[in-house]
């Protein structure tokens, strides 16, 4: 049965063996409900949703899931109309299925049987489609042409799709786009005004306009409209930014039923499509494998490597299962860059797709921007519940006054008294409402957000940018950050060292000029195992291979043009300098094995020329010494290989071996040549030395991020031995502190792996170790609180890591996450995994790597910083473009001044909002209120612009060992909000007992009487009292709270702050001290009563100056101390640590590893 039968069988038989699809980094089947429309229910709950102001409605438009729940009726998948599926971070989405038809004309499928039509249920979740499968009951990931598939099952697909089978795979896969629209103005300010924070202010609105508080109103909405206005232009910005990043337009050649079809738009190709790479390249419109020549691939776009990548056709091997990544070297994706094709004889390069649409790496990139991982913060969540705690005690002022109005009664000129709330019910209804507008300040989601707004403006002056503003804040709790080493803490570039080469199982002294090297196998792996390539005459490639073949001094040809350089049988020529000639060797490099970082290695099968043997061919290999060694013949390995090796790496060198063999193999068989038939059986030939020095910046950066006690930790795919060299070099691991490597091995006969510990002295050798069998099911029985842990780190590479992390207990792998300081040999998946486990331990986690290879660590982690500017650092959260690890620091000390700042606007806006109540509160007692202008005034001048330039102080330029706190919902934030609300209930009181209390006898005082119940707000002394006071104090909660060292700049730099705060107070004290005839427009305007009496004016100003006094020392030196912390600490009745890692540094005892 060809493949086209083979796939249109299983379509019919409802089998999606062929298109249901398992990834590794996708859950193939989600978990997922189905649901069909319920009349019955939806006649009960849409009543209700309206009724209450439609607030249902809005509920059902924030929990769309939960809407579903509530009018759809569950039911099997297999009649469900809508089903809810929960992606990877356990968020609900709905989809809706749909159902295609495929027409009778490709319906005969299978055994040539006609039926009328051939329908398939699927839906679409998170841009990816899944199929209904008869056989799971669910829907099931939809399958490229590369799952579970062998490669030589792939190469069976070079004959193209027929016209019928290439409509049923469009039907089924749909078109190969990866579009992001951007969604018109009016939609996107459709779902703006939709969010809790607008609709919460719509209701404001609707209460302050049947209150007539026009002013403040007409505020508040100038006010949102700039804020909505700034956040559709920052939505539609980044949505035409993404639009113009994915969007790819191209035509294709392909071959379908055996013929060439030329220019056929990108966006219709389907999985298992044959394409036709151009020789002058292309970029590619899908993920596809090559199946014949050559292509030179500009992969910046996914990596963040610029250098050209050359990929091979894939092998034909009979039994191995196709994986992107394992034979990503013959896999082009989808958004790279083909430069240039090579072939033979004038033949096409071919390859066939993959993947299409949003299943591409690209598609994948994209995915992870459009659904990011939920932001998860203890301050927001701390947040909503103080709000909560707002809205409860809003609740309780309302009801407050429902009550005292309806007890306190009015007597009326006839002699009948009536209780306010039946005299006048929208009045005291509506000051009720009041208190709920008051005491959760519509501006608090604006005010909390200020700092990070600027911290992100500051960031952007030092070239790093930020696409996630809520990242910033959890900088300021990074506690560890991880760094990769190559182009992170090292430069890019090596410089040649020297050469070592082996004869008779013997090292030779080292050459330092390897051009003055005599003919020798090494010298020709040096110049031919590479990927090196001509572009328009320039030597491109990988920087280390441009430097190891530029130091041997030999030249590389490749004939004829750029575009046609396989016309002959011999692709590329390496030749000696003319000058040296060396007998006229010239060495033809016939295949290429790329370099694969699972496999370590790369190798070449050349011809010298010229020559008399047709069959005879020579293999050179070059990749990590271990790797070398392992597949030479152990007679052609010297003795002191690991002696010679060590002494190199503990000087922080990198070190390539260099293995070679002859073999007899036909010429035209050459192509079809298997990597294990070649890298085998070799002769040892040699070490190739290069020298990475570290970048400048390095060292004085780790010293500070170490002096701030955040801890450091490498994580490289580089040797042990180089890495733990460098970190000693950059003092990650001090001279005085021992360095001791972990290794874990699974053991031929047995269950339990056999963990080993190896010290190494201060210049790398390795001392007297010691090995110990660790049982895998049983925690080391170390008892908690023992003696803290030496100074030593832990030592690993990623195999040992990979056995301890899978088959050792957890209780030892935290331990090597928190002792850990050099994590060798690390894959990709690895870091990332590094990064995860020790965020579950309670580490706040940074990661700064260069982009490539890091981006699953840079997206897993808190703060991901990228050095690298390309596609694919937009899965980091921070881009640098200052390429070294000055944005670390940086990065920090702007997350804890952004959080710091968070923290005291969050309080003053509380704070604010609660003074606010409790002047309001005093009133109604009193019998009136705050004026619309009173109100503006203290919500316009002394809440909003104080919030604005509160957090203008830049970050501290010294980054202290204490971190900022990162609770709201915390007994240290009750204690203090308790104090100031006592202070400021006691103030008010004061002023108001100064004005009223007998003792003074005011002669010109009289107590306000309410005249007329119905005026909202009458003129009065108690008014002007509890306002002008009020005033003060929203002025030194403001002073109090604008908190400078160790995290920001002290406040006096802040000079709009100052000036701000200068002008407020000279106002309030000229309103204070001003006699009533001075400004009468004034204080009619803002509905004041001024007392008469200079003496009595002078006594409140000395109460506000006790006020304003008190708060500050209380916040700047009673609150900070140490003494005030310890007493918090004292009522939390903390006695252990919170956080995991704590725990597990204080369980290692004082003789582990060494003695267990």
């Amino acid at each position: 049965m060809n493949p086209e039968e083979n796939y249109s069988s299983q379509r019919k038989a409802s089998n999606y063996s062929d298109v249901l699809h398992t990834d590794d980094d996708i859950n193939p089947i989600p978990p997922q409900c189905g649901y069909t429309f319920s009349i019955i229910k939806a006649l009960l709950i849409y009543p209700l949703a309206i009724l209450p102001l439609g607030t249902g409605l809005l509920l059902a438009y924030w929990y769309r899931a939960l809407w579903v729940r509530l009018t759809y009726s569950s039911c099997p998948l297999s009649r469900a109309t809508t089903v809810v599926m929960t992606d990877e971070y356990g968020q609900q989405r709905v989809s809706t299925v749909q159902v295609t038809t495929f027409p009778d004309a490709y319906s005969a499928i299978g055994n040539k049987v006609e039926i009328s039509s051939c329908a398939t249920r699927y839906l679409t979740h998170c841009r990816l489609r899944y199929l209904y499968s008869d056989d799971e009951k669910k829907f099931i990931l939809l399958r490229g042409h590369d799952c579970d598939r062998t490669l030589a099952g792939i190469h069976e697909s070079i004959t193209g799709l027929s016209g019928r089978d290439y409509e049923l795979r469009k039907a089924t896969y749909g078109i190969n786009s990866i579009d992001v629209p951007v969604k018109p103005i009016l939609v996107m300010l459709y779902q703006e005004v939709l969010t809790p924070f607008y609709a919460f202010q719509i209701l404001c609105l609707v209460v302050w306009y049947v209150e007539e508080y026009y002013y403040y109103g007409a505020f508040i909405v100038l006010s949102s409209l700039f804020t909505i206005s700034y956040s559709l232009f920052q939505t539609y910005t980044s949505a035409v930014q993404l639009h113009e990043l994915v969007r790819q337009s191209c035509t294709v050649n392909v071959i379908r039923d055996g013929r060439e079809l030329r220019d056929v738009p990108g966006e219709s190709l389907v999985p298992g499509d044959v394409m036709v790479i151009p020789p002058t390249g292309m970029s590619m419109p899908c993920d596809a494998v090559l199946l014949t020549g050559t292509a030179i691939v500009n992969e910046a776009s996914l990596t963040g490597e610029s250098i050209p990548v050359t990929k091979t056709p894939l092998p034909q091997t009979p039994d191995e299962l196709y994986s992107s990544e394992r034979h990503k070297q013959h896999t082009l994706f989808g958004g790279t860059h083909v430069i240039q094709t090579r072939f033979y004889n004038n033949s096409a390069v071919l390859a066939v797709a993959t993947r299409t649409a949003f299943s591409t790496s690209k598609g994948s990139m994209v995915r992870s921007i459009l659904y990011q991982k939920p932001f998860n913060s203890k301050f927001y969540r701390d947040a909503f519940i103080f709000i909560g705690v707002l809205a409860i005690i809003a609740a309780g002022g309302f009801l407050f006054s429902f009550i005292f109005y309806s007890v306190s009664k009015y007597v009326q000129p006839d002699g009948i008294s009536i209780s306010y709330l039946l005299l006048s019910p929208r009045v005291y209804a509506l000051r009720g409402f009041d208190l709920i507008t008051i005491v959760v300040p519509p501006a608090l989601p604006i005010a909390i957000t200020i700092g990070t707004v600027y911290a992100v403006a500051r960031l952007k002056k030092n070239n790093i940018f930020c696409i996630a503003q809520q990242r910033v804040n959890l900088c300021g709790k990074i506690k560890l950050v991880c760094f990769d080493k190559t182009g992170t803490l090292t430069e890019d570039s090596l410089d040649m060292e020297g050469v070592v080469t082996s004869t008779n199982q013997q090292f030779s002294p080292m050459v330092t000029d390897p051009s003055s090297l005599l003919p020798c196998p090494l010298l020709y792996g040096m110049t031919t195992c590479h990927s090196l390539t001509l572009i328009n005459g320039q030597l491109l490639g990988d920087p280390l291979d441009v430097k190891m073949f530029n130091s041997t001094g030999w030249t590389l040809e490749e004939p004829g043009e750029d575009t046609s350089r396989f016309d002959v049988i011999i692709p590329t020529i390496v030749k000696p300098p003319l000058a040296e000639g060396q007998d006229g060797v010239q060495l033809g490099i016939m295949k290429q094995f790329t370099f694969s970082s699972e496999l370590q290695r790369m190798s070449v099968l050349v011809k010298t020329l010229p020559s008399h043997d047709p069959k005879l061919f020579h293999v050179y290999m070059k990749g990590a010494p271990e790797k070398i060694r392992d597949l030479c013949r152990p007679d052609s390995v010297p003795e002191e290989f690991n002696e010679v090796l060590s002494s190199f790496t503990q000087k922080g060198m990198r070190v390539l071996a260099v293995g070679h063999r002859t073999i007899d193999v036909a010429w035209h068989k050459t192509d079809k040549i298997e990597r294990d038939m070649v890298e085998c059986d070799l002769e040892f030939g040699g070490l190739i030395i290069m020298k990475n020095s570290l970048k400048p910046e390095t060292t004085p950066v780790i010293s500070v991020l170490k002096n701030a006690n955040i801890r450091t930790v490498m994580v490289t795919g580089d040797n042990l031995l180089t890495a733990v060299c460098v970190a000693r070099e950059c003092g990650m691991i001090p001279r005085h502190h021992q360095a001791i490597v972990m290794k874990a091995e699974i053991q031929a006969h047995g269950p339990l792996p056999v963990i080993s510990y190896e010290p190494l002295n201060s210049d790398g050798s390795v001392s007297d170790g010691q090995e110990m069998e660790m049982q895998a099911i049983a925690a080391e029985r170390l008892k908690p609180g023992d003696l803290k842990p030496g100074d030593f780190h832990l030592i690993i590479d990623g195999k040992s890591f990979a056995v301890v992390k899978d088959y050792c207990s957890e209780d030892l792998f935290n331990k090597l996450l928190v002792k850990g300081a050099v994590f060798a040999r690390m894959s990709p998946d690895q870091k990332a995994e590094l990064v995860l486990g020790l965020q579950k331990l309670g580490y706040g986690v940074g990661m700064c790597g260069d982009g490539a290879n890091d981006c699953g660590a840079l997206k897993a982690a808190h703060a991901g910083i990228s050095l690298s500017e390309a596609e694919a650092s937009v899965a980091s959260p921070f881009t640098s473009k200052v390429p070294n690890i000055t944005c670390v620091p940086k990065v920090i000390m702007e997350g804890r001044a952004a959080l710091t700042t968070m923290f005291s606007v969050f309080k003053y806006m509380a704070l604010y909002a609660l003074t606010q109540f409790i002047s309001a509160t005093i009133l109604y007692v009193v019998g009136t209120n705050l004026g619309d202008f009173q109100y503006l005034y203290i919500d316009f001048c002394l809440a909003t612009i104080f919030v604005l330039v509160m957090g203008l102080n830049g970050p501290y330029p010294v980054l202290v060992k204490q971190r900022p706190e990162g609770r709201l919902a915390s007994i240290n934030m009750l204690v203090r909000m308790v104090i100031h609300i006592v202070l400021i209930v006691g103030f008010q009181v004061a002023a108001l007992y100064y004005l009223k209390s007998p003792t003074w006898a005011w002669s010109w005082y009289k107590p306000f009487v309410v005249t007329d119940p119905t005026e909202r707000v009458p003129v009065c002394l108690e008014n002007t009292i509890i306002f002008t006071m009020a005033n003060f104090q929203y002025i030194g909660l403001a002073l109090a709270l604008s908190i400078g060292p160790p995290y920001r700049k002290p406040t006096y730099t802040n000079l709009p702050f100052l000036a701000l705060l200068a002008i407020m107070f000279f106002c309030n004290t000229y309103l204070i001290l001003t006699p009533p005839d001075w400004l009468p427009l004034l204080l009619d305007f803002m509905g004041l009563q001024p007392s008469p009496s200079i003496t009595f004016r002078v006594g409140i100003l000395l109460l506000v100056f006790v006020y304003i006094a008190l708060v500050f020392l209380l916040e700047t030196f009673v609150m900070s101390s140490r003494t005030f912390h310890q007493v918090i600490k004292v009522l939390r009745f903390k006695r252990r640590p919170n956080n995991p890692y704590k725990h597990v540094l204080a369980s290692i005892g004082p003789t582990w590893p060494l003695k267990g």
